[in-house]
């Protein structure tokens, strides 16, 4: 079964910048917008790593990592994306048996990170704004496609070094690129064609893998309005990272790592 997008720290934080250039259109297990994998689910993930030992070597990470027309990006800031990525890599790596490469993944996470802070200065620029209220129904939807209340919603991202605070700041800088990317481009859809495509698309997938032909997905009708949220998501995540390439070309950018 197709799993809501996870999408909180990926959009504001520059994970959506990442993915964009690793996983293809129609992906069920990419990494587009994050991960699909439920916040308590990536949290424990975490916590399991914590305890064997393993993780990245953030040793050598500079702070701030960088400066963006004068705006620092902070080592902390920087370290709780690229922890969360290298996760996301890892579990990935048991399935292909290929390691992961930190330096290219802390120079993605690094350059997602500088365009996602491009895209935030643009909405400013551009005199958009979000509400409080506005803030608190993105936290709800959060809350409720994660199976949490805002309490254990807020315990998942504690998991992953985000504060309350933290947490309401990155989904107002989310819905405020959000924004940002309507009023440059417009609303996106999908068609019919388009959600049928990539559905038989993951059919085959499954197909590969060892299953029968569609066996484990629901018929397309159960799960069609997945399937579309998920194409509306690869698209938005495209946009960003056009619009973050075309401003970074007059932008003041000085990275450190």
């Amino acid at each position: 079964m197709l799993k809501n997008k996870w999408r909180l720290v990926a959009v504001a934080a520059g994970a959506v910048l990442i993915a964009a250039g690793c996983s293809a259109p129609g992906d069920g297990d990419g990494t587009a917008e994050g991960d699909p994998t439920a916040a308590a689910e990536q949290a424990d993930t975490q916590a399991d790593a914590d305890q064997d030992g393993a993780g990245p070597n953030i040793d050598d990470i500079p702070d701030p990592v960088a400066e963006v027309n004068g705006t620092e990006i902070s080592k902390d800031e920087f370290v709780t994306v690229f922890q969360g990525q290298y996760q996301q890599m890892t579990m990935q790596a048991q399935m292909t048996g290929q390691p992961v490469d930190e330096n290219q993944l802390k120079s993605q996470t690094l350059e997602g990170l500088v365009g996602s802070e491009l895209l935030r200065q643009e909405a400013v620029e551009r005199g958009l704004e979000v509400s409080d209220a506005e803030v608190d129904t993105a936290l709800a939807g959060f809350a409720e496609a994660n199976q949490a209340s805002e309490d254990e919603f807020f315990a998942a991202m504690g998991e992953q070094g985000l504060d309350r605070d933290a947490v309401m700041e990155q989904i107002e800088k989310q819905l405020l690129v959000d924004k940002l990317i309507v009023d440059e481009y417009g609303e996106f859809s999908a068609t019919d064609q388009e959600i049928e495509a990539a559905y038989q698309q993951l059919v085959e997938q499954q197909a590969m893998s060892g299953g029968q032909a569609g066996g484990g997905l629901p018929p397309l009708e159960q799960v069609r309005g997945e399937v579309e949220e998920q194409l509306v998501a690869e698209q938005q995540a495209q946009a960003m990272q056009t619009l973050s390439e075309e401003l970074r070309e007059g932008a003041d950018v000085t990275e450190h790592l």
